[in-house]
């Protein structure tokens, strides 16, 4: 006869088997999904000149991988995490400020190591380059692929010089493009499209230390259908008049495309209406 007691003794018994049998289970996930602890680290930035700008990039390696990078966001000072895995342990971390490593600096991984305070010495140039003008001329182009706006742009370093200034056409579906550089500091670029619709466009200039300024807010360019030049263009009456028409020709926002386009719809009824 099985009493109450003996049936707890069984339950109790299952209930023993069935943790062990789960625990190590349980332990292993938990453990493979704990996440890695990064080392803090956070100090002075010594330069031999100005403080560090705020917006510079400083980055973190082991063994060339990058491991952490942070944007400044005070001058001259810096806070940033490191994160990698145990076998990292003891490793030597190089810091970077743009392309420029710091002078040698006594500093390892320790995974889950508390924060850390050291100060980081550089060498070199940490200003970035200056953006002194750009835009587009002109601001209205077609569709067509062939009619274009030139970007252009100045820009000046006159600590480490001018690496490159791009363009980033990923609006239209294109993709980062290098501006041909000119005279005087001046880059140019031809930006043609077949998607029409109005587009801003990122530019970003850096320098032979690898400091990097961006504008995204200057650079816009109108790209317009053929059916859509009477909508845009055209009076309340969505046809061109010849008053309408002078003006189209001498606005210098509007491309030589849409031009040939408007005049080609406006003397559709007859060539003499001028």
């Amino acid at each position: 006869m099985v009493t109450i007691k003996y049936k707890r003794l069984r339950i109790l018994a299952c209930l023993v088997i069935l943790v062990l049998g789960i625990s190590p289970v349980q332990a292993a996930s938990a453990s493979d999904n704990f996440p890695s602890i990064p080392n803090i680290f956070k100090g002075k930035l010594i330069t031999g000149g100005a403080d560090v700008p705020a917006g510079t990039i400083i980055s973190a390696y082991i063994d060339s991988e990058l491991v952490g990078s942070e944007v400044i966001e005070v001058a001259g000072k810096y806070q940033l995490d490191v994160s990698g895995t145990e076998e990292y342990n003891g490793k030597k971390i190089v810091f970077k400020l743009g392309l420029v490593e710091s002078e040698p600096v006594s500093a390892t991984y320790q995974h889950g190591a508390a924060p850390v305070e050291l100060d980081l010495t550089f060498k070199g140039d940490f200003v970035p380059p200056v953006i002194e003008s750009c835009s587009a001329s002109p601001v209205y182009i077609l569709n067509d692929g062939k009619d274009y706006s030139t970007v252009r742009a100045k820009v000046l370093d006159e600590l480490s010089g001018v690496m490159s200034v791009t363009l980033d056409l990923a609006p239209i579906g294109g993709g980062v493009v290098s501006m041909t550089p000119q005279n005087g500091g001046i880059y140019t670029c031809n930006v043609k499209s077949t998607q029409a619709g109005e587009f801003k466009f990122t530019l970003t200039a850096t320098d032979y230390f690898g400091n990097k300024v961006a504008d995204n807010n200057n650079i816009s360019i109108t790209v317009v259908k053929e059916n859509e030049l009477t909508t845009r263009f055209g009076g309340a009456d969505r046809s061109f008049s010849a008053e309408e028409i002078k003006k189209i020709v001498s606005d210098s926002k509007i491309s030589s495309g849409i031009k040939y386009a408007v005049l080609a719809i406006y003397y559709a009824d007859g060539w003499d209406r001028i």
